[in-house]
């Protein structure tokens, strides 16, 4: 710019001294507008790809992997509806495992009824009956008369480093209806452990290997759900809310998928009858207990079946169980271990406080249908 200012005095000099200084003024403004029409034209010429804006805009954008992993693993996601009570819910998640209608989900209040309803990614509903149920997993195999359906094969975890994104995909707090899509998140796997933890008042039965990770899903309605890697692969089941024994906070944490494979496959059949056989040596009260506080859960009676022991000993609802035969029962835990020790066809005696009253209740142990 300062050289053009240079050579136009130098071209400008020999006119101006033969003419007056209005003329100029006249020239200089002549001259001046000339030079700004030049510089527009030549700034509008000037290809796109020269300018540094341009420039800066054109780079390679990286695929979206939390649609990709989505768009992989939604398909086989059911959302699920049963039974519910209190604290448990009567919604959740499945994953279909087979193309004939195969449904993995957690064992819960939500699967107690003998059909679910289940609703598939792209709106259809069907009732599924239960297949199977795996106690020690806390697992339950599902099946719809379903034909040529889109589902997640089981896929080694082991793959896992620590770092690995992982996607966690449910029906958190029944959020999706019909062919609505579900949740989906996106976590960092964290590492493997052996699972500590408690629910509600009780410890929690499943002691085994799991999958930690960062993304939050310890939320109602996400249990049975999958978690994906990258690609959509299934590397494990979303499990139930849990809290860990040793902080008292909740875990979010997967079944890894190698676990899963016998349950799903050739073994339904034989963990089924192994399952029957021993609830049937099983002792039964019919009674559940509620958690009341926060550090110390005090033996309450949430609820009370219908023509089972305990309902037909006269225990109701809200009586506190102090004692169970010679045992006596400070929380939720006591009441489980004691009544463990018991055989159906046993006669032993509760003692309740109802009220400010003190009532000594015998019942009859029966058998855990």
């Amino acid at each position: 710019m300062i050289r053009c200012r240079f050579h136009l005095r130098q071209c400008l000099r020999p006119i101006f001294a033969h003419v007056h200084n209005s003329a100029r003024l006249s020239v200089c403004l002549i001259v001046m507008l000339s030079c700004l029409l030049i510089g527009t034209r030549t700034a509008i010429a000037q290809p796109p790809e020269q300018s540094p804006l341009a420039r800066s805009a054109k780079r390679n954008v990286a695929p979206n992997t939390t649609q990709r992993a989505f768009e992989a693993a939604a398909p086989a996601v059911v959302k699920l509806y049963g039974g519910g009570l209190g604290r448990e819910h009567g919604y959740g998640t499945g994953t279909l495992v087979s193309a004939d209608g195969k449904i993995l989900t957690t064992l819960s209040l939500l699967t107690s009824r003998d059909r679910v309803r289940a609703v598939l990614a792209d709106g259809r509903t069907f009732m599924a009956r239960k297949m199977a149920t795996d106690e020690t997993r806390r697992l339950v195999l599902l099946k719809i008369d379903a034909s040529d359906l889109p589902f997640l094969e089981m896929t080694d975890s082991t793959v896992l480093q620590p770092g690995s994104p992982v996607f966690a995909l449910g029906n958190w707090f029944k959020v999706a209806e019909g062919r609505e899509q579900v949740s989906v998140t996106r976590g960092t796997f964290s590492m493997r452990m052996l699972l500590d933890a408690r629910r509600l008042a009780q410890d929690y039965d499943y002691r085994g290997d799991a999958l930690l990770f960062d993304a939050i899903t310890s939320n109602p309605g996400a249990p049975g759900g999958p978690l994906v890697d990258l690609n959509g692969n299934c590397v494990g089941i979303l499990g139930r809310i849990v809290e860990a024994r040793a902080t008292l906070t909740r875990i979010n944490y997967a079944l890894p998928a190698e676990q899963l494979t016998d349950f799903i496959g050739g073994k339904v059949a034989e963990r089924r009858e192994n399952v029957a056989s021993e609830s049937a040596v099983q002792p039964y009260v019919g009674i559940r207990i509620s958690r009341i506080g926060f550090r110390h859960v005090s033996p309450y009676v949430a609820r009370v079946t219908r023509d089972s022991p305990a309902d037909r000993a006269g225990i109701k609802r809200d009586d506190l169980v102090l004692m169970v035969g010679d045992r006596r029962i400070s929380n939720a835990r006591d009441y489980k271990e004691a009544i463990a020790t018991t055989r159906p066809g046993d006669r032993v005696q509760f003692v309740i406080k109802r009220g400010d009253a003190l009532i000594a209740v015998p019942v009859e142990i029966g058998v855990k249908p």
